[in-house]
């Protein structure tokens, strides 16, 4: 909740947007990364909506906190996503391994779209009584991937203005809500945890543990 909270045009601080397309037989459509503040007003309040809703939910239903294995390939896992969180996203050496590891064992029937979220947040300090001071007492920079399927808009009925008429509307490929996603470093005790990973999994949809065993390499858990 108080990451969510931030997560207004005003209070915003996310940095960096990046993003994969894949279609149904995974192959890469296509590839962005821009600057989330510069953003087209409508498309930056779309995003944000995902980022929000990947960190939505209970603990134990919605969002899970998932623990590194203890191995070699996990550790080196974890470094790899602590020094794309690092780098701001902006080396697509340490981001394309991340769509590839998703593309090799994330379990779609039909075309998606991988977003990561780069963001950096002044964690407000508080005393004993848990009552807010001034002054920051850390800050946790972290980013959001959220796995959103990619669907074709149904069919239907429209108003035509230039015909002045009724007709059939023009269907798109509509990007939807995030069915899984994850945030590192977890947010645990008000601060960071580089060795979690907050797992979020859409209500009603499979929480898919080999994506958490082969992408992330950490212990599964069900919702």
């Amino acid at each position: 909740l108080e990451l969510r909270r931030r997560m207004t045009k005003k209070d915003c601080t996310i940095t960096r947007l990046c993003g994969c397309y894949v279609d149904g037989s995974k192959n890469v459509v296509l590839k962005f990364s821009e600057s989330f503040s510069d953003l087209e007003e409508d498309t930056f309040y779309k995003y944000l909506e995902i980022a929000k809703k990947a960190l939505s939910g209970s603990p134990g239903n919605n969002l899970l906190e998932l623990r590194f294995q203890r191995s070699a390939t996990a550790s080196e896992r974890q470094r790899s996503l602590y020094a794309l969180k690092a780098s701001g996203l902006k080396d697509p050496r340490l981001l394309d391994p991340l769509y590839e590891n998703i593309i090799d064992h994330y379990n779609a029937s039909g075309n998606y779209l991988i977003l990561v979220f780069h963001d950096k947040y002044d964690v407000i300090a508080r005393s004993s009584d848990r009552r807010k001071l001034d002054e920051s007492s850390e800050v946790y920079e972290y980013m959001i991937v959220a796995i959103c399927p990619v669907d074709f808009s149904k069919p239907g009925l429209s108003y035509h203005e230039a015909e002045h008429r009724i007709g059939a509307c023009d269907r798109f490929w509509m990007v939807g809500a995030p069915e899984i996603g994850f945030t590192y470093p977890a947010f645990i005790e008000h601060g960071a945890d580089s060795s979690a990973v907050m797992y979020y999994v859409k209500t009603g949809k499979d929480s898919q543990p080999e994506f958490m065993e082969d992408v992330l390499l950490c212990d599964p858990q069900r919702t």
